[in-house]
C-alpha cells in the first residue's frame, strides 16, 4: 500500500523564494533488496534453494545509469552523462550532470543482491523561452538466480521518492516532474501476471487548482514480485529494476525584444552621418 504524503504550501514565507526560483525535481532510491522462499513440495526431499551464480558472460549490457539534460528554444542543447558495465556489483555507477538548465544525478551501488542501492534525481529551473527536460535514470538486469524445483520465491525492494515543482503568480509556466521504479521477471512481465511485474509512480501535475501554489509530494511502497517453479528441474531466473526521475520546466510567456536607450539611437544615426559624409567625398566631380 502506497504510503503519501502531498503538501501545498500556501505561506507566504515558503512561496515566495519557491515561485522566484520555480524549480522542479524528483528523486528517489530503491533500496532494501531480499527475498523468501516457499517449499511448494514438502514430500519431494528437495530443499528449497536459491542460488546466486553470477554470470561468466553476460548476455547484454546488464548495468546503466544514465544522466540528460536538454534544452530548446531560444537556443538548442543537449548534454548527457553514461556509465555502465556488464558486470553486476564490480563497482559502483555513477552519472551525474550539473549545468544551470538543471542537474542530474543517477548511482548505483552495491557489492551483492542484498546491499544493491539504487538512485536517481532530477532538477531544473525556468527561463524565459525555453522548455527544459531533466533525465535521471537507471537499469539493472541479474542474471544469476537458480531456483530449486518446486520452489517459490517472492523478492522485495523499498521505493522512496518524492516530486515537487513551484509555479510563478504568472501561470505562464508549465512544470511536472514524475518519479517511478519497477521490479520484474522481464522473461515473463509480457504475459500479464500481476506476480511477475511490481511497479510505483507519482506525478507533480502540469496543471494546480491554486497557480500560486507550489506543490509537493512523497511517497513510499514495498515492492513485490513472486514466481513458481512447479518444474522437476532447477529454473535459471533473470530480474530487472529501473528507477526513474524527470523534470521538466516550459516557459510559455513571450520573449519581448530589448528596447534601444536613447544613446543607442544617437549613435546610430551618427554613424549614419558618418558613413553619408564619406561616400559624398570620395563621389567624382
Amino acid at each position: 500500500m502506497k504510503t503519501i504524503v502531498t503538501t501545498l504550501v500556501l505561506g507566504a514565507t515558503l512561496a515566495v523564494p519557491l515561485s522566484a526560483s520555480a524549480q522542479v525535481s524528483a528523486q528517489g532510491t530503491l533500496t532494501n533488496f531480499s527475498y523468501s522462499l516457499v517449499d511448494l513440495l514438502p514430500n519431494d526431499g528437495i530443499a528449497p534453494s536459491l542460488s546466486i551464480v553470477k554470470p561468466l558472460y553476460p548476455a547484454q549490457l546488464g548495468i546503466r545509469a544514465i544522466g540528460d539534460i536538454s534544452e530548446t528554444g531560444l537556443r538548442q542543447n543537449r548534454e548527457s552523462s553514461e556509465d555502465n558495465s556488464r558486470l553486476l556489483y564490480s563497482r559502483d555507477l555513477d552519472a551525474g550532470i550539473s549545468l544551470a538548465q538543471g542537474t542530474a544525478v543517477s548511482t548505483v551501488s552495491g557489492t551483492n543482491f542484498q546491499t544493491l542501492a539504487l538512485s536517481t534525481a532530477a532538477s531544473t529551473k525556468n527561463g524565459a523561452g525555453y522548455e527544459r527536460r531533466v533525465v535521471a535514470s537507471n537499469y539493472v538486469m541479474i542474471e544469476e538466480f537458480v531456483l530449486s524445483p518446486g520452489t517459490e520465491v517472492r523478492f522485495f525492494a523499498d521505493v522512496r521518492g518524492s516530486v515537487a515543482k513551484a509555479l510563478p503568480s504568472t501561470n505562464t509556466l508549465k512544470e511536472s516532474s514524475e518519479l517511478s521504479a519497477s521490479m520484474s521477471f522481464p522473461e515473463f512481465s509480457a504475459n500479464g501476471y500481476p506476480d511477475f511485474v511490481s511497479e510505483f509512480s507519482m506525478r507533480a501535475p502540469s496543471w494546480s487548482a491554486d497557480p500560486n501554489a507550489p506543490y509537493s509530494e512523497s511517497a513510499s511502497e514495498r515492492l513485490s514480485i513472486m514466481f513458481q517453479n512447479t518444474a522437476k528441474t532447477s529454473w535459471k531466473l533473470k530480474v530487472e529494476l529501473t528507477l526513474w526521475s524527470e523534470a521538466n520546466s516550459l516557459d510559455t510567456s513571450p520573449v519581448a525584444s530589448p528596447v534601444p536607450e536613447p544613446a543607442t539611437y544617437g549613435m546610430l544615426l551618427a554613424g549614419l552621418a558618418l558613413v553619408a559624409g564619406v561616400a559624398r567625398r570620395k563621389r567624382p566631380a
